[in-house]
């Protein structure tokens, strides 16, 4: 029983760790997303879209939720999220080269977050539409 326990305590410390990973993205997205002209024209949620990105990014990382190698990626996709220019963008591909496998991987990864956003928002405008639909 005692083993049970820890193992339990130790899974959840791990997810924990993750967890405070994904809201440093979650967070960093927000911030990106405040100013975000399509999510204005749209009337959509930061937040919400950002839970999605995130959701998204997390559905196609290696491993599974708790792994702290979760914690290294999520690190480097908030890494990508933050460049302010293309010169930061691509330091922040050459730090995490060896974590991707390579630099051709790792800019794949950090040019998925576009792709994440546009799904995100994406499904998005389709409820909101689909709201608009029944109100009518």
């Amino acid at each position: 029983m005692k083993k049970l326990m820890i193992a339990f305590l130790a899974v959840f410390l791990l997810a924990g760790c993750t967890s405070k990973e994904k809201t440093t993205l979650k967070e960093a997205l927000v911030a990106k997303f405040k100013d975000d002209s399509d999510l204005k024209d749209y009337k959509l949620d930061p937040e919400t879209i950002a839970d999605c990105v995130v959701g998204e990014i997390s559905n196609g990382l290696p491993g599974f939720a708790g792994d702290p190698r979760r914690e290294q990626f999520f690190q480097a996709y908030t890494h990508f999220a933050n460049a302010k220019s293309p010169a930061d963008a691509e330091k922040a591909v050459k730090d995490y080269e060896q974590l991707f496998g390579s630099v051709k991987e790792a800019r794949h990864a950090a040019l998925s977050i576009t792709d994440h956003v546009m799904t995100c928002m994406g499904k998005a405008v389709a409820v909101a539409g689909g709201d608009q639909d029944e109100g009518n």
